[in-house]
């Protein structure tokens, strides 16, 4: 997952172009930094209690907003949890998910980096 880049800002500089209002990215970047953390706490919580159909629905809709960001790296991580879940691989998921924070911190850190005065 590491050779997969941390941000595309592709998708939020379309928002920008297409005439977003000014500091409707910085928000997104806000909601993330206040929702993300949670919903990475279900999915470790659902993967600690080994629930296969709670991963996936976490993972799948956890992945889908990174993907909306543009967090391509977090993103992967998040999809390869939700296939481990889907395959049953429980133990793997589990050892797996011990990136889960480090993957949020780096995203968090490419978005302000990369979008600090959007």
């Amino acid at each position: 997952m590491s050779d997969l880049p941390v941000l595309d800002p592709q998708p939020l500089r379309d928002l920008l172009e297409i005439g977003a209002m000014e500091g409707l990215v910085q928000e997104l970047i806000e909601l993330y930094r206040e929702d993300v953390p949670g919903r990475v706490d279900l999915l470790n919580r659902a993967i600690g209690a080994g629930d296969v159909r709670r991963t996936m629905a976490e993972s799948h809709g956890l992945k889908g907003a990174l993907g909306n960001l543009g967090l391509v790296r977090f993103a992967g991580l998040v999809a390869a949890l939700e296939g481990l879940a889907h395959e049953g691989r429980m133990e793997e998921a589990r050892l797996l998910s011990a990136g889960l924070s480090t993957a949020f911190e780096e995203a968090l850190g490419a978005l302000s980096a990369t979008f600090e005065q959007a």
